[in-house]
């Protein structure tokens, strides 16, 4: 299975805005994706999505940018990839056949059809604030891990 640049590029994107944010205060493109070295465009692009999707809310003034417009604990990572890339969770089957063999149907129900629902299964579990706390948890315990002498 192959990600998309979009996708991984907006699971980026809102686990800085769920890491850097501060009571819900508003982020810019431009913070975001010099902390974590994207494209500014590209990322515009992508927000674009993520606001149709309802996932961000963008706000405009002096003080503009983007908001999470939930609490993270309610984003699932499916929501945000189906959001992105809806090809990446739907069903994997083997259909380059024109007339179905009891081989490939057997193949897709013993290997396509179960790998897709575990797919599904564990990015529906996972949420963006489990995400922004493994990136804390692994950010503080990097910096510990270092010893420096003098």
């Amino acid at each position: 299975m192959r990600v998309s640049t979009r996708v991984e590029c907006g699971i980026i994107a809102l686990m800085d805005m769920a890491v850097y944010s501060k009571s819900s205060e508003t982020m810019t493109a431009g913070s975001i994706a010099s902390r974590e070295n994207l494209s500014v465009k590209y990322l515009e692009q992508i927000f674009t999505t993520l606001r149709q999707a309802k996932i961000i809310k963008g706000q405009k003034g002096s003080r503009g940018g983007y908001v999470i417009a939930k609490p993270a604990e309610k984003i699932t990572g499916r929501e945000i990839i189906d959001a992105l890339d809806i090809n990446i969770l739907s069903d994997v089957s083997f259909e380059d056949y024109s007339e179905k063999t009891a081989l490939a149907d057997t193949l897709n129900a013993c290997v396509w059809d179960k790998m897709t629902e575990r797919l599904q299964s564990v990015a529906s579990e996972i949420t963006l604030a489990d995400l922004a706390e493994e990136y804390l948890n692994n950010s503080v315990s990097h910096k510990d891990s270092y010893m420096y002498f003098i």
